[in-house]
């Protein structure tokens, strides 16, 4: 209960002039503040209050209620001026400081306007909290002392009113204080007489904020005590409910504590584990025995991999997570927690094996695609020459020397084709990146002389002059022949798809103390020095221009230098640039000796046979295939027919069966491998030979020829020199017999 402060009206000397009220009920302030308006109304002067919407509403009902006669707006003589303590303090505030100059225009003005009259003043405010209310305690004493200087000039009384909750702690009592400087007369709690020591009411206005703030305080501390308690319990419980294996561990090792989850991941009861030393339920004891060097040493582990022993005697992998609490410097207990990473585990398995298997058949898909790309590039370049010798044969079958040369061409563009085939093959050894190297003793000039035939067509069809320099001696190297001569066409075809037509491509071999060096030049647009780094890799090509033949898969120096490696040679590459040619230089390790029977076997001719040559039958379903094997068997000397179907082979045999059979097994009707057990059933067939023609060379091939009574096995196209060979053979053996 608050009791009223007492300002008489006709002597303002014993009026206090500035007043202020700190509360904490609002109802009960304003009932004061009406009051005390009230007097200066009643006589006749203003009342000023500057407070916030709400309080200037209730006080304007406040002093209508004091007596008003029905129908009137109010009762007072005097002037009520009411102002939004909001608004007013903005229009003096400049920076959150109050400005003298701005107070005396919008406040002092209206308080001397009001005091002219020379009846009582009245005024409340309550800006001052406003700013408290801030935190701007120095401003709002600031204004206390702007409202005391404008007393000095004006007779005026001042009401003041703080809420307490602006000064709820101890750090807030120097600002009260000075709160409570700045009145001449302090009205605390439970209200005090107009008259009275008013130094002693300010203590007791002090030691009430340190009492409140004390109160305060003490109701947080056991409001923040009841919350901690709360907390600890819900700790205690979320850990011991954890999803996740938590554990605590001494300085010695032992274990101090688990909760459910590390107890059901392992499978033991309480009393089995805590209390244990944890190296015993470690698998791996230098594992853990870095584990505990690596706490006590202060280190943090994250994720540390581990293998722990299960009751029932297998092994999880976890991993664990921990960090070490101190005191003075000693190690007081570890806390870990531990994840099952058993799935973990065998996902990084899987993924390993995973990564390796696609690491492998990447490799091995990347070995055949290459190989495959070779075969498609390089099988196109024997078939020009042999095109060409064809054409030759046309149109000069009547200069034997002009046959011999197609002949010979033919003959070694078809053994080309036939190495490549079996690569082909063979492509299972390619993919695991195993090239086998058919090397032997030979002469690089005739590799040089085999490669030309190969490009000719490519540099004619450009118009290119070709200049060749040979060593007068044998330039010897051991190395695979069909692979160097595709390396040298490679380079030469590289020369010529990047010359203008007309251009020059120029062939230089020398010889060196231990190796053979091989140029291949041309005056064409050149190489970047860009590009020249990057030019033998796989599927790199220079840039494109109007007269430049279009197409290609940048396949050939790639394979070059690699087949070029793999002799245990070098290739490099020289360019002076844009438009100034490019030369290409390999060297592969030179012979000191010349091996004995180096020289070109001579063309195979029919061996020597006693008595009547051997009547022969093709058969096959391909016609050409077929006719030209029978022609040439015909040109040896043996009595040859050609037939294109099992049955026509097999009346063949009934009516005048031949000595030899060569038999295609594809054939469409009745397969060469049936055909072969019909025969061999028939009387007429017992004495003859069966020799399979096939395209198919695998070890699984012959075993199936084999078992249908075959008695020799030869892949397509057929080697002549095999061939006659083995007619040899058969004659000699039907001779003996």
């Amino acid at each position: 209960m608050s009791t009223s402060v007492q300002i008489p009206v006709q002597d303002h000397a014993s009026v206090p002039r500035h007043v202020v009220r700190f509360y904490h009920d609002a109802a009960t302030v304003l009932a004061e503040v009406a009051e005390f308006l009230d007097r200066g109304l009643r006589g006749g002067g203003a009342a000023i209050v500057i407070a916030t919407p709400g309080h200037l509403a209730s006080l304007r009902q406040q002093l209508a209620g004091f007596g008003a006669p029905e129908g009137r707006p109010g009762w007072f003589p005097g002037e009520l001026i009411l102002l939004d303590a909001a608004d007013t303090l903005d229009r003096f505030m400049v920076g959150g400081w109050p400005d003298a100059q701005r107070f005396e225009a919008v406040v002092g003005a209206t308080v001397r306007r009001a005091c002219a009259s020379g009846a009582p003043v009245h005024a409340f405010g309550e800006m001052v909290a406003l700013l408290c209310e801030q935190g701007l305690y120095d401003a709002a004493v600031r204004l206390e002392q702007l409202w005391n200087e404008l007393g000095e000039a004006c007779r005026f009384s001042l009401f003041c009113a703080y809420p307490w909750h602006l000064f709820p702690t101890e750090d807030l009592a120097a600002h009260f204080h000075r709160v409570c400087c700045e009145h001449d007369h302090v009205g605390r709690e439970g209200g005090a007489p107009a008259e009275g020591p008013q130094d002693l009411y300010r203590q007791l206005a002090v030691l009430e904020q340190k009492n409140q703030a004390l109160r305060r305080e003490a109701a947080r501390a056991r409001e923040a005590e009841q919350t901690l308690r709360h907390r600890e319990r819900e700790l205690v419980d979320f850990v011991e409910n954890a999803a996740e294996g938590l554990h605590r561990v001494g300085p010695d090792g032992v274990i101090l504590w688990a909760n459910g989850a590390e107890l059901a991941l392992l499978g033991y009861r309480w009393e089995e584990y805590v209390g244990r030393h944890i190296a015993e339920f470690h698998e791996d004891q230098d594992v853990i025995d870095d584990i505990l060097r690596r706490l006590k040493a202060g280190d943090t582990l994250h994720d540390q991999p581990a293998r722990l022993r299960c009751k029932d005697g297998t092994l999880r992998h976890v991993v664990i997570s921990s960090n070490a609490c101190f005191e003075d410097g000693q190690l007081r207990y570890s806390r870990c927690f531990t994840r099952d990473a058993t799935e973990r585990q065998l996902l990084e398995q899987a993924y390993r094996e995973r990564e390796a298997l696609v690491a492998e058949l990447s490799h091995a898909n990347r070995a055949k695609d290459e190989f495959l790309a070779m075969l498609a590039h390089e099988l196109r370049n024997p078939l020009a020459p042999v095109s060409a010798a064809a054409q030759l044969l046309a149109v000069a079958a009547e200069d034997p020397e002009r046959v011999r040369q197609a002949a010979a061409v033919i003959a070694r563009q078809v053994g080309h084709m036939k190495g490549l085939i079996d690569d082909l093959l063979d492509v299972a050894r390619v993919t695991r990146g195993l090239v086998a190297l058919s090397r032997a003793p030979l002469d690089l000039r005739y590799v040089v002389s085999e490669a030309l035939e190969q490009a000719a067509p490519q540099l004619d069809a450009r118009r290119h002059r070709l200049e060749v320099e040979l060593p007068p001696e044998p330039a010897l190297v051991s190395a695979d022949r069909k692979r160097i001569v595709q390396v040298v066409v490679n380079l030469l075809v590289n020369a010529g798809k990047f010359t203008p037509e007309g251009g020059t491509v120029r062939v230089r071999m020398r010889m060196l103390a231990d190796e053979v060096e091989l140029t291949v030049a041309d005056n064409g647009i050149g190489i970047d020095a860009e590009l020249a780094t990057r030019v033998f890799d796989l599927f790199v090509q220079g840039r494109r221009t109007p007269d430049r033949v279009q197409g290609g898969l940048g396949l050939g120096l790639a394979l070059a230098r690699s087949l070029v490696e793999s002799h245990g040679g070098a290739i490099a590459v020289h360019s002076d640039g844009a438009g100034k040619g490019s030369r290409f230089t390999l060297h592969l390790p030179r012979l000191e000796q010349r091996p004995p029977g180096l020289e070109t076997p001579a063309a195979p001719a029919p061996a020597d046979r006693a008595g009547q040559p051997l009547s022969m039958l093709v058969v096959d379903d391909n016609r050409d295939a077929a006719d030209a094997q029978a022609c040439l068997l015909q040109a040896w000397g043996y009595p040859a027919l050609a037939l294109y179907t099992s049955a026509s082979a097999l009346e063949a045999a009934a009516s005048s069966c031949p000595q030899v059979f060569l038999l295609d097994i594809g054939l469409p009707d009745v397969d060469g491998l049936a055909l072969a057990r019909r025969l061999r059933a028939m009387p007429q067939a017992a004495g003859a030979v069966l020799v399979a023609v096939t395209g198919y060379g695998q070890d699984s091939d012959r075993a199936s020829t084999s078992a249908a009574g075959f008695h020799h096995h030869l892949v397509k196209p057929v080697d002549a020199a095999e061939l006659l060979d083995l007619l040899g053979r058969i004659a000699r053996q039907a001779g003996g017999a």
